[in-house]
């Protein structure tokens, strides 16, 4: 029926796309600093001659445009090889994403993806470009797909659907809530079948929030390459946020030139997906005395989250013997004396909290923990009134006045000074 459909609109003249469009005009902007030189082209320029090394693959339902990088295993992306993630396992991955299948997949079967899309989101967002990568032999292939114009989608859908079917599993960044959703709605837009969402996926976004926004701050991707992955783009790169501007004017105009910018942002992407994606797993399974402290907190935290105690507790440790700012070694102080009540392992907590008071002149947390240690647990009167005492005398030097906490320490005073005239 749909290609009856499409007989009968040829018929009348009606073309889908823009190949075959008379483009715009192009515009001539004023020379600037940071605008590619592209010789003496006047006319708008196909993104066929300006990416020689890619080729319209064709298909049943039509043709998609599709480039290939190819890197070695030792090409160095920062600080990291991309063949230093094949040295690792994703076990680690089926423990912290909570899916099993993980414990018995590799690395190399996996397939990295990442797209470039007209907008946010909404009914018509389009992912005009995919990215997707993955280990061949010795070497690591970037395939990015781009649709010339809307009509290549059921094409590049179509290949794409071969690619992830050929591969084990998919890691994406912010692919949980973005990519994927987008990418399985313009499936069924198109009305094709694909197994992407019930295929093993690992998203990299959670665990680096998890492990390093601590220190980081911003984990977004350009962010995360800077302060940690030492990645530095070229002038070739573009913000992201400009992307569906520029590809809505290449469709305006039929000028790829801005696009090869575009291409390069792409394969950046997938690149630092993959040293990213071997941080998480070091830092996971080999926190070192090297790392920084608030990292090895982070990670911690997230183990104690996880429910690895043992694990949680020998990172927390680690932690609390670097080098750090008063303020954190406080931090890392509390939460393994919590770990430390929670398993009845009070006495241990009470060293700790007795540690965090004798160095903290604001926080009166240690000291209230202190008191209830004394009073319920040790059964030791003396020392719980002492504790309160110096949680008043510290609460009554804050601005402003914590009046409530005040009244409650007050009245705990009152309490264990009843206790000792009783004995």
């Amino acid at each position: 029926m749909g290609s009856e459909w499409q007989r009968r609109l040829r018929e009348l003249g009606v073309v889908k796309g823009v190949r075959n469009l008379r483009p715009a005009a192009a515009v001539t902007p004023p020379p600037t600093s940071h605008q590619p030189v592209w010789g003496d082209w006047d006319e708008p320029q196909p993104v066929e001659k300006l990416l020689p090394g890619g080729t319209v693959v064709t298909t049943p339902v039509g043709s998609c445009f599709v480039l290939d990088q190819v890197y070695p295993l030792t090409h160095w992306h920062g600080v990291d090889r991309l063949g230093d993630l094949l040295e690792l396992t994703p076990n680690a991955a089926a423990t912290f994403n909570r899916d099993p299948r993980w414990q018995t997949l590799q690395f190399r079967d996996c397939l990295f993806l990442d797209t470039e899309t007209t907008g946010l989101w909404g009914a018509g967002t389009l992912a005009f470009m995919v990215g997707a990568a993955f280990f061949e032999d010795n070497a690591f292939v970037v395939r990015q797909y781009f649709l010339r114009d809307h009509g290549d989608e059921t094409a590049m859908l179509t290949l794409l659907n071969e690619l992830i079917a050929s591969r084990a599993a998919l890691i994406t960044f912010n692919g949980h809530s973005f990519d994927l959703p987008l990418l399985d709605n313009r499936y069924l837009i198109n009305r094709l079948e694909t197994e992407m969402m019930r295929t093993p996926h690992l998203d990299l976004l959670p665990p680096t929030r998890r492990l390093w926004r601590g220190r980081l701050g911003s984990c977004a991707l350009n962010s995360v390459e800077k302060q940690l992955l030492g990645v530095r783009r070229t002038e070739e790169d573009v913000p992201g946020y400009l992307i569906p501007t520029l590809y809505l004017d290449y469709l305006r105009q039929g000028d790829a030139r801005e696009l090869v910018r575009v291409f390069y942002h792409n394969q950046v992407d997938m690149l630092s997906m993959v040293t990213l994606l071997t941080r998480v797993v070091r830092q996971w399974t080999r926190p070192r005395a090297t790392d920084h402290p608030q990292d090895l907190y982070s990670l911690g935290v997230w183990q104690n989250h996880l429910g690895y105690l043992a694990e949680a507790e020998a990172t927390l440790r680690l932690a609390a013997a670097q080098e750090c700012s008063l303020e954190l070694y406080h931090q890392i102080l509390h939460q393994l004396a919590a770990m430390l009540k929670q398993q009845q392992r009070r006495e241990e907590a009470a060293n700790l909290w007795m540690q965090i008071a004798a160095t903290s002149f604001e926080d009166i947390t240690a000291h209230i923990e202190l008191a209830k240690h004394f009073e319920w647990h040790e059964q030791d009167i003396a020392p719980a009134r002492h504790w309160t005492q110096q949680a008043i005398t510290l609460a009554q030097s804050q601005s402003p006045l914590p009046t409530t906490l005040l009244a409650e320490l007050h009245h705990r005073l009152t309490r264990l000074q009843h206790k000792l005239n009783r004995a």
